[in-house]
């Protein structure tokens, strides 16, 4: 009896552990979704940060690295935050760059997309340029030359990563932040199935210098950038009336007006999500200037902004600097400071209850919904272009629809003429029947036409 009761506290003990009521608020943190885990990494809480200030955050490892739960139903107001386990001895916080020279940058990846790439600054070159976390098992790994062949790798947490179908995470060089700069500007592309990278240069490489921007992968393998601010701080002009595309699958660049009575005034430190319809780019705003917009869609298949029908309570305080993911038939968006506050970030949204997790049911793109209740076994709408499909798939799908077009249209085409040949012979045999020719034979053969006549109504002479 004694042994089992010490079982069941041990058991307790544990449950506890893992799971810990609520983290520290933080901006510029990381959110990778993984299977069916929201992992949130980094961040920060104060503006004037300094050594001891980030040796503190370090102190609470759980608080550093952790995951949401999304595998069950849950309201925003008991959020299932869950601690990886042995986190606090594993996690390799001295290995990461410091906030204080930019943070890193995060996305999946791996031969199973079940791997975390932590990419870390240039501040710090003795520290490995990449880390590793194996959501499978926990194990971390450390990633130097010449383990990874080609470009080193450089990131921020104020960039965006986007990881592709086939397992590339394509990363904007930004602008440097040490001195003097050694680079200016790029693609990192970063091939994380056989860890490989490249840097590469395009024309249009300087309009995109930026960070705190926002990139949407579309399901055609084409990465839509808009927003974000420049090296001296302050937003990029038009930086959403001119979106930025990136191809890739041939590595091109383009610029793309778009139109519309509703396009978002220059902003930064926003989120992008893809829509479930796999053309809607829903943009979660934080213009300071507009207090009861929040939302914005571009439709990208004519690059139209428009304000979308929403319903439910919306948030009462916008996030700054916060992360938003697809999970199910939700838009997430986790943490942020709020805006207008000066010099000082804003986290006052505790103060009236709301939570760390906003959730927006982006299921009906004619009727978003605000809710606190998440439903991972909600029913998903049909979607006329999965966002999930490779680009590879996509691009052979449509192959494959116009072969299937060209050999019906010609299937049709032999059809139609071999119906019109049929009905043009039978029409002339008709025809022939029908007309009378005198043949020479001693007028044996002709009739009359009181003898047709008469044959034709069944008399006879």
């Amino acid at each position: 009896m004694f042994n089992f009761r010490l079982l069941l506290l041990l058991q307790i003990l544990t449950i506890v552990k893992s799971q810990f009521l609520k983290p520290s608020v933080r901006v510029l943190h990381s959110s990778i979704l993984v299977d069916k885990k929201l992992y949130i990494f980094g961040g920060f809480r104060d503006i004037s940060l300094s050594d001891t200030i980030e040796s503190i955050y370090n102190q609470i490892p759980d608080d550093r690295f952790f995951y949401l739960d999304v595998s069950n139903s849950f309201y925003t107001s008991n959020l299932p935050w869950t601690a990886i386990p042995d986190n606090e001895k594993n996690l390799p916080l001295n290995n990461f760059s410091s906030v204080l020279s930019g943070g890193v940058a995060a996305s999946y990846g791996g031969k199973k997309n079940d791997t975390i790439y932590f990419i870390n600054n240039e501040h710090d070159k003795t520290l490995p340029p990449v880390l590793t976390f194996n959501t499978s098992d926990h194990s971390w790994n450390s990633l130097f030359q010449p383990n990874i062949t080609g470009d080193i790798p450089i990131g921020s947490n104020q960039m965006k990563p986007i990881t592709d179908y086939n397992g590339k995470i394509y990363l904007l060089a930004g602008f440097s932040f040490t001195t003097p700069q050694n680079r200016n500007g790029g693609m990192f592309i970063f091939d994380t199935t056989n860890s490989s990278c490249v840097l590469k240069y395009d024309r249009f490489i300087t309009n995109m210098l930026r960070v705190e921007y926002s990139a949407t992968l579309l399901p055609n393998g084409t990465i839509v950038y808009m927003g974000g601010k420049g090296s001296d701080g302050k937003p990029i002009v038009d930086g959403f009336r001119m979106v930025y595309l990136y191809n890739t699958i041939d590595n091109d660049w383009k610029s793309q007006n778009t139109s519309g009575d509703h396009i978002p005034n220059d902003a930064y430190g926003i989120s992008s999500v893809l829509g479930l319809d796999g053309f809607r780019i829903i943009v979660f705003d934080v213009d300071v200037d507009i207090d009861n917009k929040m939302l914005y869609v571009l439709d990208t298949t004519n690059f139209t902004w428009y304000e979308p029908n929403v319903s439910g309570t919306k948030p009462t305080k916008k996030r700054f600097d916060h992360t938003a993911n697809v999970i199910g038939r939700y838009m997430v968006i986790a943490f942020g400071s709020g805006v207008g506050s000066g010099t000082n970030f804003n986290f006052t949204y505790r103060n009236i209850s709301e939570s760390d997790v906003l959730l927006l049911d982006i299921g009906d793109p004619s009727n978003y919904v605000w809710t606190t209740y998440f439903d991972p076994d909600a029913v998903m709408p049909s979607q006329s272009s999965p966002p999930q499909a490779s680009s590879t798939q996509y691009n052979n799908k449509n192959k494959i629809r116009i072969i299937i077009g060209v050999v019906f249209g010609v299937l049709g085409i032999i059809c139609i003429t071999s119906l019109s040949i049929f009905i043009f012979i039978k029409r002339r045999k008709k025809l022939l029947n029908e007309t009378t020719f005198p043949i020479p034979d001693n007028g044996e053969n002709v009739k009359s036409d009181l003898e047709i006549s008469s044959r034709a109504s069944g008399s006879s002479y």
